[in-house]
């Protein structure tokens, strides 16, 4: 076996060097040194693929920031690298770039100087017309960079390392102390961008272009776009707006049977932050999944994942109205951790192992802020992690992976497989949710079906009024022309409304009772409308004073209407619920 040597019996005097001459940016916030660089600024090295030659190392990081944007200025034994910020292209992309430059030492030409740049703020001059730019501010640390990398470029150049030693006795001895974990962090480092490139170029591979995530996003802004023009509060919409617009809710969906309110939830948010939060964590982690699972399986993965948060939050107690893609990002990170649970041994270690802590940390994190924070769907984020997990083990591919007609064959077939198994789980949900429901929720959704039928009955019968006067006066052809419209246009409303009262449906012995009996009362007021039109072409009194003429069932309308009122009133009182409701006056 051949062993590797250690840096500390044969340091390389130039690794020596540069990392004593580098030791003097040490104090200043903005600079780290290795091995304590930290992992942001090697992540941008990595991505970067930085063209590292064989045993240079990275000795120094500077932070710096462009536009928002992390922007290292990195020092190795053998070059300087600088990161600049690209201007959106002129074609409606929007996107900003990180290029990289590079110049080795011993070409940089000149005195190594800070200049002033064109934004206000400081560069450093290294020939050729290049300009590193600096972190804004920072003077004393300019001119230390400057004469750091002046001091390289001159022992660069002669091609000798200074003996450190012989400067600084102290300074070599804890410089060639750390020089193995300055290695070692640098082997890893290029382990890991190996790894990254590698399954970076896999993941374009299996999915050239991830575009269903951004069709999501920008879904999920356009519904809210359009309730916003529709008239609700673009911050704080109430909670009957977002029932408006199909807010997931067990009484709707399990005594309504509005299931549609499943699906629809998940592209409803309520405000502006609800949105913009959820919009930004998916396309965070949303491309990654996607290139993973191929267009479809993403797809399917998100709807499903979605649909089954909607059914956790609907089935279990308490009774709450929720909105939101939250569940179904959870499912995004389910499908990711059952992937890397699959294909652990296909995903590189150095690749694996940030992934998934990265989506464990985010799991963990939501699930005890949701703990403290009651008006966080807990129900929502849990059904949905765990549907997008399960419906990751079934649609995981094979990987590395390409586009072909049997893996879409295949994601297709499993999708209608998950449909299925969605439905009978939403089935299932539902019958166990409506054997739960509490009292309130059935009152509830009985009111929201039931109180406005209700109330067009009342508005009916106290229309009734304005029939005596023109019965008074029949007579006169305004009077009877009058009285004709007006017994045409109650009649039409009752019927639809007899219609309507028709479609409420309870459980609750006493609720059903309740429906009957104003159903019986609307039926009697539209006969007595009947009665009336009789009259009118007859002339017959027995049409409005007899027994089956408008008097009486006017008032026997009404008395099955408080008959009704009175089962509502005992039913509230028998499951101590709300207050009496009030009963409008005919």
């Amino acid at each position: 076996m051949t062993e590797t040597p250690d840096p500390r019996e044969n340091p390389d005097p130039w690794d020596v060097f540069v990392l004593a001459t580098c030791a003097r940016l040490g104090p200043f916030s903005q600079v780290h040194l290795a091995p304590k660089i930290t992992s942001a600024t090697l992540g941008v090295a990595v991505h970067a693929n930085l063209p590292f030659q064989p045993g240079e190392l990275i000795v120094a990081a500077i932070d710096g920031v462009q536009s928002g944007l992390s922007c290292p200025i990195l020092l190795t034994t053998r070059r300087l690298y600088w990161f600049n910020v690209s201007e959106p292209k002129g074609d409606g992309d929007r996107r900003k770039a990180i290029q990289c430059e590079g110049v080795e030492y011993r070409l940089t030409s000149g005195p190594i100087e800070t200049w002033p740049t064109p934004g206000g703020g400081l560069g450093l001059i290294v020939g050729d017309g290049r300009t590193v730019p600096l972190p804004d501010g920072q003077p004393a640390l300019a001119a230390a960079l400057a004469e750091t990398i002046q001091t390289l470029s001159v022992a660069a150049r002669a091609g000798i390392a200074p003996e450190v030693e012989e400067i600084d006795p102290e300074l070599a001895r804890r410089v060639v102390e750390v020089l193995p974990k300055v290695v070692e962090a640098n082997r890893r480092l290029r382990l890991y961008g190996d790894d990254v490139q590698t399954f970076r170029r896999d993941l374009m591979t299996a999915t050239p272009t991830a575009f269903v995530t951004t069709a999501l996003v920008g879904c999920c802004a356009t519904v809210f776009g359009v309730m916003v023009l529709g008239g609700i509060s673009p911050m704080a919409p109430t909670t009957n707006q977002l029932l408006a617009w199909g807010a997931n809710d067990a009484g709707l969906v399990v005594l309504g049977r509005e299931y549609w309110r499943l699906p629809a939830s998940v592209f409803l948010h309520g405000g502006l932050l609800h949105l913009a939060v959820n919009m930004w964590c998916l396309m965070n982690i949303g491309p990654l999944v996607e290139r993973l699972f191929g267009n479809l399986g993403y797809a399917v993965v998100y709807l499903a994942a979605g649909v089954g948060g909607a059914i956790a939050s609907m089935a279990t107690p308490p009774d709450r109205v929720s909105v939101g893609a939250s569940g179904a990002i959870f499912g995004v990170i389910g499908a990711l951790l059952a992937f890397l649970a699959l294909r652990r041994h296909s995903v590189p270690g150095s690749v694996l192992a940030p992934l998934r802590s990265s989506a464990l940390s985010f799991v963990v994190f939501n699930t005890l802020f949701g703990a403290v924070v009651p008006m966080i769907d807990q129900a929502a984020h849990m059904g949905g992690l765990a549907t997008g997990f399960l419906v990751g083990l079934l649609l995981t591919p094979a990987w590395p992976s390409k586009p072909s007609i049997r893996r879409t064959a295949r994601t297709a077939a499993l999708s209608v497989v998950t449909g299925l198994l969605l439905l009978g789980v939403g089935a299932a949900a539902v019958h166990w949710r409506e054997q739960t429901l509490s009292p309130l929720a059935r009152i509830s959704d009985y009111g929201r079906r039931f109180d406005p039928a209700r109330q067009r009955f009342l508005e009916t019968a106290r229309e009734f009024a304005n029939i005596p006067p023109l019965l008074d006066r029949l007579d006169d052809p305004s009077s009877r022309a009058a009285l004709v419209d007006l017994t045409a246009k109650l009649a039409r409303r009752g019927k639809a409304n007899l219609a309507t009262i028709a479609t409420v449906r309870s459980k609750e012995p006493k609720l059903d009772e309740a429906r009957r009996l104003l159903e019986s009362a609307q039926q009697a007021q539209i006969a007595a409308l009947a009665a009336v039109e009789q009259f009118e072409k007859s002339g017959d009194r027995a049409w409005i004073d007899g027994p089956e003429g408008f008097v009486a069932r006017a008032v026997a309308s009404l008395d099955r209407e408080r008959e009704c009122h009175a089962l509502v009133v005992q039913y509230l009182r028998e499951n101590d619920l709300t207050a009496e409701p009030e009963t409008p006056e005919p």
